[in-house]
């Protein structure tokens, strides 16, 4: 695994206006405090440290006041579909970990990404890096692995928690990341998500923009899954913040499929 690059974390909000960097630094103190950052911060680039802060906080936002699923007395199963290099596996990690206060609950979280091979500037895979970024989301504690697998092929155990975010809804996103056409299959891809989930489980969606919102909940029409809640995802601990003005984020619930009364 690659050595992931390590970036002095001082004066990393001099992205932001002078009167918004003190307001700033104290929401990441509070984050790092809450969910046990002090590794990510020692051992990241501030561009990945900002974008597993700025993830924490709207993952809050959007949990507020919903139990995760299952018993705290079993680890919690989860899956990130689409995990690219993982470089926020210590903040979905954490957030499922921590979510709710009380004591920290175990957490088997499987990142899944179907391009990993492509090869970054120092020579390692994306694979490579993704793997890295899931064993520094292990430590001190917890389960993070990585595969290089199609989402829709894969054959889990029912899981409590399915992550999407940023999942290629539309062609444009597809075809700028260099995906083959014959991957895009987003129906097949959230009827498959939605399947993977135990009857309670969650169902977590970001998206880029409202129009994008929209077609996943068309997508989702039918399937039995109900929306919870859905927030905005806007922030501005991250540089170029107003390229997230319109991403929102949705909370969907696995419904109980109810027996056909006509096969009785």
């Amino acid at each position: 695994m690659p050595l992931l690059p390590h970036q002095d974390k001082a004066g990393w909000t001099a992205f932001l206006p002078a009167a918004e960097r003190a307001r700033a630094a104290r929401r990441a103190e509070r984050l790092r405090r809450r969910y046990g950052l002090d590794a990510l911060q020692r051992r990241s680039t501030v561009a990945v440290f900002a974008n597993n802060l700025a993830l924490l906080e709207r993952l809050e936002e959007l949990g507020r006041g919903v139990a995760l699923p299952g018993g705290a007395a079993e680890p919690l199963r989860a899956l990130d579909v689409g995990s690219g290099d993982f470089h926020y596996a210590t903040a979905l990690q954490r957030f499922l970990s921590r979510h709710g206060g009380g004591p920290a609950r175990a957490v088997d979280l499987l990142g899944c990404e179907v391009d990993g091979h492509g090869i970054y500037r120092d020579g390692h895979s994306r694979a490579d890096h993704a793997r890295a970024h899931a064993a520094l989301a292990s430590e001190p504690c917890g389960s993070v692995s990585f595969t290089v697998a199609d989402a829709a092929e894969l054959r889990l155990p029912p899981q409590d928690v399915v992550t999407l975010l940023f999942p290629f809804l539309t062609l444009y996103p597809l075809l700028r990341w260099g995906l083959p056409l014959s991957r895009w299959r987003p129906r097949r891809l959230l009827r498959r998500a939605v399947r993977a989930l135990r009857p309670g489980g969650w169902l977590v969606v970001s998206n880029q923009t409202s129009a994008e919102f929209e077609r996943l909940r068309a997508l989702l029409e039918g399937q039995p899954v109900e929306l919870v809640r859905q927030v905005p995802f806007a922030t501005d601990l991250v540089p170029q913040a107003e390229r997230t003005a319109d991403r929102v984020g949705s909370l969907w619930r696995r419904m109980e499929l109810q027996p056909d009364p006509a096969s009785g």
